[in-house]
């Protein structure tokens, strides 16, 4: 069985995974594609795994789907109203992606005979020496290294990335060049893929998650009011706070033993140093060089630069060398030498 050019590509049924599929294709290489079915929400859209079927069946390749809702329940979902509980913002898809998605393609992979990995992340792959390394995409609004920085050697060694070197309006065109119109012009998907409408907060609810109303306090301790729950909040929050101030106010801090929430003005936001935890980095040279590094701590966010001191097995501490403002505990903070990505890890705190 020649497995060297066969590839397992997750297909969501967009335009991104199904020109990954068709640009592999070109490249000669045997596509298998699959689609995770992980929650309830993907359970009332079974069309995107009918627009995946479509497309696996126009380009003649096999196509796998694989309910995978049990374990998503029990990883994915359970962390997220955890961290929640614990008063941090949590951020799935850091977790899903080594977790679940990565994890079950490559045994999926493993299981069909497949030497690659494949998806349509915009992302690009590189060699330093003689290692491979994920480097950001040529879009840069699109590029989603960030996201996947807890990916293991052994994973990124079996990486495709074929639409790494393309801008998303140069996909769309090629979809529609080629005879995939409906593709062309379907919509992203965005937000968190298992809450129907991104409201986090409904989702919280139907799960029988409550929180009590406490006291919104400034950093002085004066208390300026009161909250609806500390689940309904998060650090930099502005809107939806429900307060007449005569001056704008953000949040700053969220203390889960006193049901407090700490306001602030925005100059006084700004931090110097976090502190992360079950952090991973795939280059170990580079982290114990003491070299300076870029970190970005929201994906949107300018990048900043950064020293990383490794603590010790599960703890490490970042210093900043420009002051950043917004820190969340239970965010991630992601490393970049250059536009290669280093690796990443959980926001714990930020002084």
């Amino acid at each position: 069985m020649n497995t060297k050019n066969r590839v397992l590509l997750g297909m969501s049924g967009g335009v991104d995974s199904s020109m990954a599929a068709f640009l592999l294709q070109q490249q000669g290489y045997e596509v298998i594609g699959i689609t995770f079915l992980f929650s309830g929400a993907d359970d009332k859209n079974h069309h995107f795994i009918e627009d995946a079927k479509q497309l696996a069946s126009k380009l003649h390749i096999k196509h796998i789907v694989a309910d995978l809702r049990k374990e998503f329940e029990e990883k994915i979902i359970r962390y997220f109203i955890n961290e929640y509980l614990k008063a941090r913002t949590p951020f799935p898809c850091a977790y899903c992606n080594p977790e679940m998605k990565f994890k079950y393609l490559e045994q999926y992979a493993n299981h069909e005979g497949c030497e690659f990995i494949a998806t349509g992340h915009y992302v690009k792959l590189g060699f330093v020496g003689d290692k491979k390394y994920l480097f950001q995409g040529d879009d840069q609004d699109k590029d989603q290294t960030f996201f996947l920085w807890g990916l293991p050697r052994r994973i990124v060694d079996r990486l495709l990335f074929p639409l790494g070197e393309y801008r998303k309006n140069e996909i769309r065109r090629l979809a529609l060049e080629n005879g995939f119109e409906q593709l062309s012009v379907k919509k992203d998907s965005l937000g968190v893929c298992f809450i129907e409408g991104n409201d986090y907060r409904n989702f919280l609810e139907k799960r029988g998650i409550e929180s009590k109303p406490g006291n919104f306090i400034y950093h002085n301790g004066e208390i300026l009011g009161r909250h609806k729950g500390i689940t309904n909040y998060t650090i930099g929050q502005r809107r939806g706070l429900g307060l007449n101030l005569n001056f704008p106010v953000f949040v700053s801090e969220i203390r889960l033993d006193d049901n407090e929430i700490v306001l602030a003005k925005y100059d006084d936001l700004y931090r110097n140093k976090i502190l992360i935890k079950y952090y991973y980095y795939i280059d170990k040279e580079i982290v114990e060089s003491g070299k300076e590094l870029i970190v970005k701590v929201r994906y949107r966010l300018q990048e900043t630069p950064c020293r990383l001191h490794i603590l010790n097995e599960t703890r490490a501490e970042v210093e900043l060398l420009k002051s950043e403002a917004m820190i969340s505990p239970g965010q991630t903070a992601v490393f970049y030498d250059g536009d290669r990505l280093v690796g990443g890890g959980f926001i714990e705190s930020s002084e």
